[in-house]
């Protein structure tokens, strides 16, 4: 099992960019910036930064394993299709804005003493797309695999 340095420098770099400055951004907001924004935005950022920081944790690990699997390996199958389903659940986790439970309705609203205020915006027809689009991808690796493994034929046709 042999780990590229390019494997090793994109991972580090998605650690960098979507854990630590992500769990650092939090901890130099003001406190009262991030209850404000929870009260009239209908998101916690707090906890919102902590979901970005383990998909980056994630990918991070994703993207180790497949820099040190051979191509065209049972290995490189299941991490292949796995990615691609982690992929999924960050587009429904961004079209959510950041509630993969929703899977593509993002739900924004705030109260107050007098009124509540809440928007709906519904884009699940694009997470069904991108489901779709996430299981052809799926399709074209296994295809990929199966293709891998055939013997090389030897073309006699001159």
């Amino acid at each position: 099992m042999r780990i590229k340095r390019k494997t090793v420098a994109v991972a580090l770099l998605a650690l960098v960019f979507l854990v630590a400055l992500p769990l650092a951004l939090e901890m130099y907001l003001p406190g009262e910036f991030l209850r404000a924004f929870s009260t009239m935005g209908g998101i916690d950022l707090a906890a919102l930064m902590n979901k970005v920081a383990v998909m980056g944790a994630t990918m991070s690990a994703f993207i180790i394993l497949r820099g040190s699997v051979e191509k065209f390996s049972r290995d490189w199958l299941a991490l292949s299709i796995a990615y691609k389903v982690f992929w999924l659940m960050i587009v429904i986790f961004a079209l959510g804005l950041g509630s993969i439970e929703n899977l593509g309705q993002a739900v924004l609203g705030s109260n107050s003493d007098t009124a509540t205020n809440i928007v709906t915006v519904d884009f699940r027809l694009f997470a069904f797309l991108a489901a779709l689009i996430v299981a052809l991808m799926v399709a074209h690796s296994v295809i990929e695999y199966r293709e891998g493994r055939l013997p090389p034929r030897n073309d006699m046709s001159c």
